[in-house]
């Protein structure tokens, strides 16, 4: 029989049916193509046998003049320093409280000690690390003076901390103790919405009111009833003094002195979000809120406060109080729902139900995405980190929160600080949304900061320190200090370094910042609009180019901006969680000329898949991995990636073996349907395969025939036929119209490049 020379088009295709991309790969894993081949994607060991607290979301390595190479590893839950495989806590620290008087309650045989701070300030989650504690009704000192996550917090001036080691007897004791407490942790997931730029609030304002519920909330409750809401009771309602407009940006009111700083009303059947609170004015209005509809109201309406309150992740509105009962409720709004206990990977249903003695938050003081915050101890968004080093020193920052400085001189056992901590600091920034070092200039810069001389959120402003000072960040005539506010947009997503040049992304367009020197410092110019990121993360920059992914396309940057043809963006799109967009992160791999985006599948709440771009070949594959964090090899020899293993959070360093950390990949491609003639009249019989595959010593790979005869029939597994690197041919029988060929390989340390395989084929006939 005659053989037939099998050759597929490079790079996976999934923008037309199986049948319609005949000839070409239509699904992989764990795959790359190079010089058009496919072939197995390196494999990866962990860095170290040390595990991680929180999901790694930021990577950065620099090396110092003495040639020590550090990392920098943000998570969700703590900043570390990796040095020699190992990791070096520097999370900075909020507060401190010393001379804390016998804090600790036991109760017999638990392990869980209730602590007692007036000023604590934490949250759920939270770290706190205790020393000079005494051992007490059986509970070892060591166990106690050490760093703990916070429990749960049980009111404003208590919380609970497990210290493993459990009680012999009931009551309080410690002796006198210092309580060090952690700038707040961050959340692990993105709360309601659809991705960066979505969720219910965007951080505090003020020191929020808690108590937990007196009694079970059920699915179906119209009330919610409390230990004590006596610190939410309702300011007292008013008047509007002046008409407004569906347009109208401000509201006046009789009387607002009993009104919070910001908060939620309701005028006539309208829910309106204010933000500012000032001479009787309520301003920086959403109109229309929680599902209601903008409308006119006339002088003398009566205009209703609205509390809200925060329950597991859950907003809950309500509007009148009762003793100790919060009535007229309305549940889940703005978007949210609520995770099961502490659970925050697994949301459950939009009118969730919630245990007696779960913390319920006054949440007024919370504020929307986009708007103007003081964000003080915490955060209720995804925790994203930036950083950047200054030498041999590294500044960094946790989203929207203040920024930090590590001096290298202190040595991996001393923790960060704030920068405006640092000596001879002045005005430094004191929110912002990312910090970066620009390039030979040497400018410390802050992205969405504070303006000088303010102490609110600008999330268009930039900033930036005197040259080669990044602690003096006071204008004068004789340093380069500054600041400007973009002039479009609403928000800055990110901000990215490329060749002598700085991309800054908005909500709505792309800018270039570029040093220009005295006076004016940097320049800017607005280069691209409705060419925004999908998350902060989604964008790398690599060989003097900038890739990333929008809303709806790829793009590429070098000079001018492209569309990047993508063979696999509806795929992309179909499969995306757009509840959690905001994890999607970008990596390069330099050695192959790749760009990965690890983002969450539909039915994911992390990062679980991937697609990759060669930009040398210009060709797009597929695959699953669980990547949450990519930084490429230049100061290292190799990537480094952050993700979990049987969730047990490492770092991961990438293309050192042929293994998934020492067990096997599951690597595979697999092509479109072909048949024998171009109008598939005719059936195929294939009896041999003569193989044409590079294989290491000892490995092994299956080619799999699966067979149809319509494109509407299911593909079925024909015959697996294992491939050695002696095996010269392999006989089958497989009979079809259709024929897909899938390349595998399962077994450890098995690696292969796929070349030009025949198939001993014939026409069999029309039936």
């Amino acid at each position: 029989m005659p053989l037939a020379k099998i050759v597929f088009k490079p790079g996976v295709n999934k923008e037309s049916t199986s049948y319609g991309n005949e000839m070409g790969w239509f699904d992989s894993s764990l795959i790359r193509f190079r010089k058009g081949r496919p072939e197995k994607l390196g494999g990866w060991i962990k860095l170290s046998s040390d595990t991680i607290l929180g999901t790694v979301r930021s990577l950065f390595n620099w090396v110092t003049l003495d040639g020590t190479k550090y990392m920098g590893i943000g998570t969700s839950e703590k900043f570390l320093i990796e040095e020699g495989g190992n990791y070096n806590d520097i999370t900075p620290l909020r507060s401190t409280q010393t001379g804390l008087s016998n804090p600790f309650t036991s109760t017999n045989t638990s392990s869980v000690l209730l602590v007692t701070d007036a000023s604590h300030g934490a949250a759920e989650g939270d770290y706190v690390t205790f020393s000079g504690a005494s051992t007490f009704n059986g509970v070892a000192a060591s166990a106690i003076n050490t760093n703990l996550q916070i429990k749960s917090v049980t009111s404003s001036s208590t919380y609970t901390v497990d210290t493993g080691d459990a009680a012999s007897s009931s009551g309080t004791g410690g002796g006198t103790v210092t309580a060090k407490y952690e700038i707040n942790t961050g959340l692990n997931q993105t709360l309601g919405g659809t991705g960066w730029g979505a969720g219910s609030w965007g951080g505090y304002v003020d020191d929020v009111d808690s108590n937990t519920l007196n009694g079970a909330v059920n699915t179906t409750a119209t009330s919610v009833t409390l230990t004590s809401a006596t610190n939410f009771a309702l300011p007292s309602d008013t008047t509007l003094s002046a008409d407004i407009e569906i347009t109208s940006s401000t509201i006046g009111v009789a009387d607002s002195s009993s009104f919070p700083s910001q908060g939620t009303i309701k005028v006539g059947s309208e829910n309106i979000i204010y933000r500012t609170n000032a001479s009787n004015i309520l301003g920086d209005l959403t109109r229309g809120a929680d599902g209601t509809t903008a409308a006119t109201g006339s002088s003398g309406a009566a205009v209703s406060f609205l509390g809200l309150i925060n329950i597991n992740n859950e907003l809950i509105l309500y509007d009148t109080v009762s003793s100790n009962t919060l009535d007229d409720i309305t549940r889940a709004v703005r978007g949210t729902k609520a995770y099961s206990g502490t659970d925050r990977t697994s949301p459950t249903e939009a009118n969730p139900s919630h245990s007696d003695g779960d913390t319920v938050l006054e949440a007024n003081a919370f504020t929307g995405w986009g708007n103007s915050v003081q964000i003080s101890a915490t955060t209720s968004q995804l925790r994203l980190w930036f950083q950047d080093n200054f030498g041999e020193d590294l500044a960094f920052n946790a989203i929207d929160d203040a920024p930090f400085y590590w001096d290298k001189t202190l040595g991996v056992g001393t923790r960060a600080t704030g920068l405006s901590a640092q000596s001879g600091a002045s005005n430094t920034p004191t929110i912002t949304r990312q910090i970066m070092v620009s390039g030979t200039d040497r400018h410390l810069l802050c992205f969405g900061c504070n303006e000088l001389g303010s102490t609110t959120q600008n999330l268009l402003h930039v900033r930036w320190s005197d040259q080669e000072n990044p602690f003096e960040w006071t204008p004068t005539v004789t340093n380069t200090a500054g600041g400007i506010t973009l002039s479009s947009g609403s928000e800055i997503i990110r901000a990215i370094k490329t060749r002598q040049e700085i991309l800054i992304y908005t909500d709505i367009n792309t800018h270039v910042m570029k040093f220009i020197g005295p006076p004016l410092v940097f320049g800017f110019t607005m280069v691209g609009s409705n060419t925004s990121l999908i998350a902060p993360n989604a964008v790398v920059s690599v060989a003097d180019q900038v890739f990333w992914m929008s809303r709806e396309n790829f793009y590429i940057y070098n000079g001018r901006f492209q569309i990047i043809p993508c063979t696999v963006l509806r795929y992309l799109f179909d499969d995306l969680n757009n509840n959690q967009t905001q994890k999607i992160t970008a990596g390069s791999n330099k050695m192959f000329d790749e760009v990965f985006w690890f983002y969450p599948s539909a039915d994911s709440e992390e990062n679980n898949r991937y697609v990759k771009y060669n930009y040398v070949e210009q060709t797009w594959d597929i695959g699953e991995l669980s990547r949450t964090a990519w930084v490429d090899y230049g100061v290292h020899s190799f990537p480094r990636a952050g993700g979990a293993d049987s969730g047990t959070e490492r770092v991961y360093v990438h293309e050192t073996s042929n293994s998934a950390d020492g067990l096997a990949m599951n690597s595979f491609v697999e092509s479109a349907d072909f048949d024998l003639d171009p109008d598939g009249n005719n059936f195929m019989l294939v009896s041999r395969i003569i193989p044409d595959v590079s294989l290491n010593s000892g490995g092994v790979v299956d080619f799999v025939l699966k067979t149809r005869n319509f494109p509407g029939d299911t593909l079925a597994t024909n015959s697996t036929n294992s491939i050695l690197p002696t095996t010269q041919q392999s006989f089958t029988r497989a009979r079809a119209r259709q024929i897909a060929l899938r390349i595998e390989s399962t077994n450890l340390e098995s690696t292969w490049t796929l070349g030009d395989t025949r198939l001993d084929l014939r026409p069999d006939g029309r039936r």
